[in-house]
This record gives structure tokens, C-alpha cells and sequence, in this order.
């Protein structure tokens, strides 16, 4: 079957109807430009009790590796003293916010994985939605948390974790000896044990 040809008027006429077909007027201003389009923000990683986005404990413990799960922030490699003792860990930042902090299960073998996940930024959610900044008050399911009071690095917080989140633990700083429902949430954990 042969094609029909069409000439430079009937080309014409069918850009002109295709275009208001499609309610667009060819002279307006108001369509993007050509290879211009809208920047999609991706909404930050939850921390749950399977680990953090697409880290978990098998992850090594390597900053590419960490920057390729996290393509939205700066990952940072670095080295810090506890106890006289230097480690080292991958801090994440978003600008120039930190976000959250990575530990390795073993210092001397990144391939051994992640021990621990510290999110110290409120964008990242954990489960039904508790963020650093919360009020202990406004936290979801306080009343079925189990907690205790922290002691060594941690002396000074109640340490809380959730139902059905044994991997989780949530640091509210106490004042007096206590936690008041007006306490926010200084930090979300995650531990590989």
C-alpha cells in the first residue's frame, strides 16, 4: 500500500491542527523551552528497623558505596577520637547540614558492614513518622516504648525504642532526671546487633 505524500501545505495545516488539538497556542509564551524541565526533589530515605533507605548492616562500609545509595547528599569520610581511641565514620550531609553519621561494625574490614546509623537531621523520618525535633509528648506510641537511662557517651538521655523496632532507639535528652513531654528527640539510631 503506497503512503500518501503530503506537500509543505498539508504539513503545515497538520502542525497547525495537532497544535490546537492539543490546546496549545504556538505562539505563547507560557510552554518551557526545549530540553528545560521541572526539577523532581526525592524525599529523603526513612530510617526503619531494617536500616536506613537502601543501607542495612550487610552494606559495606565504604564511602562510595554510601554515596551511591544516597545520590541526594554529600557523603564524607573522616575520623573521630573516643576514649582515646581514633574510628572511622561516614558523616552525610545535605549542604552543609549534617544528616547523619555511619559507623562501621569493624574498623579493619569495611566488608563486615554497618554497626550503627545516627540520624541527627528532623527531614529524615522513622517509623510513623517520629523525627529528630519531636516532642517526647507528641511522640507516636511513647506509651509502649521500653527505656532506660543511658550511660557512658550517653549519660544524661533516656533511651527508648519502639514497639516492634529493636533496632531502633530513640535518645531524648533528660533534665533533672527526667524526660518532660515538652522534650525533643535529639537523635534516631539504628544498630546492627
Amino acid at each position: 500500500m503506497a503512503k500518501p505524500k503530503l506537500g509543505f501545505m498539508g504539513l503545515a495545516l497538520l502542525t497547525l491542527v495537532l497544535a490546537s488539538g492539543c490546546g496549545q497556542d504556538l505562539n505563547s509564551d507560557a510552554s518551557l523551552p526545549i530540553g528545560q524541565e521541572e526539577e523532581v526533589q526525592a524525599s529523603p530515605p526513612p530510617l526503619s528497623n531494617a536500616g536506613w533507605g537502601e543501607i542495612s548492616g550487610e552494606t559495606p562500609f565504604e564511602g562510595d558505596r554510601i554515596q551511591g545509595k544516597l545520590p541526594q547528599y554529600r557523603v564524607e569520610t573522616g575520623v573521630i577520637s573516643q576514649e582515646g581511641e581514633s574510628y572511622p565514620v561516614i558523616d552525610v550531609f545535605d549542604g552543609e547540614t549534617q544528616v547523619a553519621q555511619l559507623d562501621p561494625k569493624n574498623p579493619n574490614r569495611p566488608q563486615a558492614g554497618i554497626l550503627r546509623i545516627t540520624i541527627v537531621d528532623p527531614s529524615i523520618p522513622g517509623p510513623e513518622g517520629v523525627r529528630v525535633g519531636m516532642a517526647w509528648g507528641d511522640s507516636p506510641n511513647r506509651e509502649q516504648f521500653n527505656c532506660f537511662s543511658g550511660e557512658g557517651p550517653t549519660t544524661g538521655y533516656q533511651i527508648c525504642s519502639p514497639p516492634n523496632g529493636p533496632q531502633l532507639q530513640y535518645l531524648y535528652p533528660m533534665t533533672g532526671g527526667a524526660v518532660g513531654d515538652r522534650t525533643p528527640l535529639d537523635r534516631l539510631i539504628w544498630l546492627n546487633f
